[in-house]
C-alpha cells in the first residue's frame, strides 16, 4: 500500500500524462488522481498504437495477466515490450467505459471497452502500483460472456 508519508518523488514525473508526480506529501486523493491518469494513459496509448508510451507506465518487474485465468502471464519489461509491440500491431482501440475506482491503498480498476479486429471486449482492468506510481501488476478480467462480434479468434493470445 502506498502511504502518503512514504511515496517518493518520481524520477520521471509525467510518464502517464498526469500533471502531477507522487511525493512524500502526496495525499491519497492525489495518488488516486495519478492512478486514474495512468489507466487513461494506458488506454490512450493502446489506441495510438504506442508501445513505448505503454511501457513507461510499468515498473521494470511488472507483470500482466490478460485475461485473468488464462494462464498467460507476461513478467518484466523485457517480456512486456514484445507483448505490447505485437498488441499495438493489431487494430485495437480502447477506452475507459465508466468510472475509474481507486482504493485507499495501491490499486485502481476501470471498466474498459476494447474494440479489436471487428469485435468488442467488455473488461474490467485492475492495476496495482508501486510507490513511484508505476504499474507493478495489471490484470484484465474478461471471458466468454464479455465478447461481442463476429471474430471467433478474439480470445487468442496477443
Amino acid at each position: 500500500m502506498i502511504s502518503p508519508a512514504r511515496a517518493p518523488a518520481r524520477a520521471d514525473p509525467n510518464p502517464c500524462g498526469a500533471n502531477m508526480s507522487l511525493s512524500s506529501s502526496s495525499t491519497q486523493e492525489e495518488i488516486n488522481a495519478h492512478y486514474r491518469a495512468a489507466l487513461t494513459a494506458y488506454t490512450d496509448a493502446f489506441t495510438a498504437r504506442d508501445p513505448e508510451a505503454i511501457l513507461k507506465l510499468f515498473a521494470p518487474g511488472a507483470s500482466l495477466e490478460d485475461p485473468v485465468g488464462s494462464g498467460r502471464f507476461v513478467n518484466g519489461i523485457d517480456a512486456l515490450r514484445p507483448y505490447f509491440i505485437r498488441a499495438c500491431g493489431r487494430d485495437i482501440k480502447m477506452r475507459i467505459d465508466g468510472h475509474i475506482s481507486c482504493s485507499k491503498g495501491d490499486a485502481a480498476c476501470a471498466p474498459i471497452r476494447v474494440d479489436v479486429d471487428g469485435s468488442v471486449i467488455h473488461a474490467i482492468s485492475v492495476a496495482r502500483f508501486d510507490q513511484e506510481g508505476l504499474i507493478i501488476r495489471y490484470e484484465a478480467y474478461w471471458g466468454p460472456g464479455d465478447l461481442e462480434g463476429p471474430d471467433p479468434s478474439i480470445g487468442r493470445p496477443i
